[in-house]
């Protein structure tokens, strides 16, 4: 029987987004220790926001070059989040949360983690040295640019080969285990005469042997390609030898950490930001998306899943809603009551690896650093205390969790009975100046980039609402572990630095 009410409609459609993004299956080999960031609503973008991913940041021209560090300006600052889990739903698995954060970000706390950090200093011989540093310069490779403010040289920080091969190789294998997830999905949620339900389980009878021998093809080339088990050995070895002495490594941190800050040319002073891009570059205009489609018989299978436990105290809405014209923390009005038969929804998604050569996680789950006294005067938490011995596993801390993948959609199709009188609804709230959403997905409303600002409309089709481009709906994010953990068998005067 179908259900008529948007809000239960799109969280079912979320649930099913969220398994397929996730992986249910032993063929799928993914992470647990992560968890999934809803937007409400999505935020749009031209394939053009991304120019400076696929192409750098200098181009033929100054004018086009101000424009490119426009792009990784706001790039920048909007992956510098740390999401807010305070009052929202997580456990130890892989679980899912509204969109906020707190009022960190990521680049001011782990500075004031690299300032005010102890390390050890057991002495290194000179072997372990040269190794070290070897491996270092595998992982980023610093290049000189010419500042166009100042005409003065400078060194900057990006990833090196090894570290785009991975990451390239990681979002290849990612797409196709989306895909053949999607594919578990659909038949599983298959049922009755409906013809949908009777093509995806033939869709699956018939390409679930392919698409397993893409899935594991993809995991071999990045093996193969993608250096997997290097860069997973390098970091193994950094993080062995570092136990002796981190002095090296923290010096090395903070170069990375000085040569990632750029200035926008078009911001002036007030442009400072640190260098954030995603792999690959021309993923806005590729066409290996993942297909996506929901129908009723989806409803049954994921209504009851985890969308509707996002806080100890009530659940979080899907309706249709607006938003202010000004900045977020506007009021949101919520319209849950929106008609919503025969829903069926159509969309292409991606998962993007994001890309910070100025940020190196992998020191906050190092056992060979404390933090000095001064960041106890100055600040009342530590980096994070991972949750442990919290009976509701929640983390706290400055920095308990940090976005590492961008879910983008395209070409998203909602059909429903009642889309004339919805897309009525969604234009009179856009003519009075508001952004209309649908769960994760905006349907219209004024965007701003920097300087540029544009309108982003749906439209009616047929029964249909149709909305044309792309837009982030939501991140993946990878949770810290406690941090400062130090090995007990370190005593105090072998720490230095803070």
């Amino acid at each position: 029987m179908p259900k008529d009410v948007s809000a239960d409609m799109m969280g079912a459609l979320i649930a099913k987004l969220y398994a397929t993004i996730t992986g249910d299956s032993p063929d799928i080999k993914l992470p647990r220790n992560k968890f999934v960031t809803w937007m409400l609503p999505g935020l749009p973008f031209k394939p053009q926001d991304f120019m400076f991913c696929a192409k750098g940041l200098i181009a033929d021209t100054a004018e086009e070059t101000r424009e490119r560090y426009q792009q990784a300006w706001a790039l920048s600052k909007l992956f510098d989040f740390i999401p807010d889990i305070s009052n929202q739903f997580l456990t130890d698995g892989m679980q899912q949360t509204i969109f906020t954060s707190t009022q960190d970000s990521i680049s001011s706390v782990y500075s004031d983690v690299l300032t005010y950090s102890k390390v050890v200093d057991i002495q290194l011989s000179d072997k372990e040295k040269a190794k070290l540093e070897k491996f270092r310069n595998a992982l980023t490779v610093t290049k000189k640019v010419v500042d166009i403010i100042t005409d003065e040289e400078k060194e900057v920080t990006e990833p090196g080969p090894l570290v785009l091969a991975y990451t390239a190789k990681m979002d290849d294998y990612l797409t196709a285990a989306d895909e053949y997830m999607n594919l578990v999905i659909d038949a599983q949620a298959a049922k009755g005469n409906d013809p949908e339900a009777i093509r995806r389980v033939a869709a699956f009878a018939n390409k679930s042997k392919f698409l397993r021998k893409k899935v594991e093809a993809a995991w071999m080339a990045w093996i193969s390609q993608g250096y997997k088990n290097e860069y997973e050995q390098i970091n193994a070895y950094i993080q062995q030898v570092t136990e002796k002495s981190m002095v090296l490594y923290k010096h090395q941190l903070q170069e990375d950490f000085k040569n990632g800050l750029l200035t926008n040319p078009q911001a002036g002073t007030a442009g400072d930001f640190y260098y954030t891009t995603i792999v690959p570059g021309n993923f806005a205009t590729s066409p290996g998306w993942t297909r996506f489609s929901f129908y009723e018989n989806d409803y049954e299978q994921h209504s009851s899943k985890t969308t509707s436990q996002w806080s100890a105290g009530g659940s979080a809405s899907f309706g249709l809603f607006s938003i202010g014209a000004k900045a977020s923390g506007s009021k949101m009005e919520m319209s849950g009551n929106q008609k919503a038969t025969n829903f069926r929804a159509e969309l292409e998604f991606t998962q993007v690896p994001i890309i910070r050569p100025w940020f190196k996680p992998g020191f906050f789950s190092m056992r060979g650093w404390t933090l000095d006294q001064l960041w106890d005067l100055n600040f009342s938490k530590k980096v994070s205390d991972g949750g442990d011995g919290k009976a509701d596993g929640k983390p706290d801390g400055r920095l308990v969790a940090y976005p590492i993948t961008a879910l983008f959609v395209r070409n998203v199709l909602l059909k429903l009975d009642e889309s004339d009188s919805q897309m009525n609804y969604v234009n009179k709230q856009v003519s009075a100046g508001a952004k209309v959403g649908w769960g994760p997905f905006s349907l219209g409303g004024s965007y701003s980039r920097g300087s540029e600002q544009y309108d982003f409309t749906s439209h009616g089709e047929g029964g249909a609402i149709r909305i044309p481009g792309m837009q982030l709906i939501g991140f993946i994010n990878n949770i810290i572990p406690k941090s400062p953990n130090p090995n007990p068998t370190i005593k105090p005067d072998q720490f230095v630095g803070g």
